[in-house]
């Protein structure tokens, strides 16, 4: 090979590293944004239904990501409390029995959701320390 054709590989090695990384850096940026946005909405969640609550949120960003559409019919649906109670009861019998999970998006989800108590016992260790070092 000639001094050109290694150039070429080299500058394009290096822009393929380039867009791996930049990839993983929005991705990671806007998987915090969707932790930090569930975190306020789970506030209000009483402890029992949390984590039910929390599944269903997950669930519906993988549907809404799935679709590339933000429609309002999905929403008005999540504000009927009947509809709201029989997703939280699937998403319990989802909880107590993992391994039933067949669908891609259940897995997916059920992984966001182990990624985010993840996320939120560090969130908390640091707000633990930061109260510990004020106090000293």
């Amino acid at each position: 090979m000639d001094r050109v054709s290694m150039i070429i590989i080299g500058v394009i090695t290096c822009l393929a590293i380039g867009a791996f990384f930049a990839v993983r850096y929005y991705k990671k940026r806007n998987i915090t944004k969707l932790f930090e946005q569930i975190y306020v909405n789970a506030k209000q969640i009483p402890k029992q239904k949390k984590n039910s609550f929390i599944l269903l949120m997950f669930m519906e960003a993988m549907s809404a990501s799935l679709k590339k559409s933000k429609s309002n019919g999905n929403m008005n649906k999540l504000n009927n409390p009947k509809y709201l109670e029989i997703q939280l009861l699937q998403m319990s019998k989802i909880l107590k029995d993992s391994s039933n999970a067949t669908d891609k998006k259940t897995k997916q989800s059920l992984r966001l959701l182990n990624d985010y108590l993840a996320w939120e016992e560090e969130l908390r260790a640091k707000a633990k320390e930061l109260k510990q070092n004020k106090t000293a």
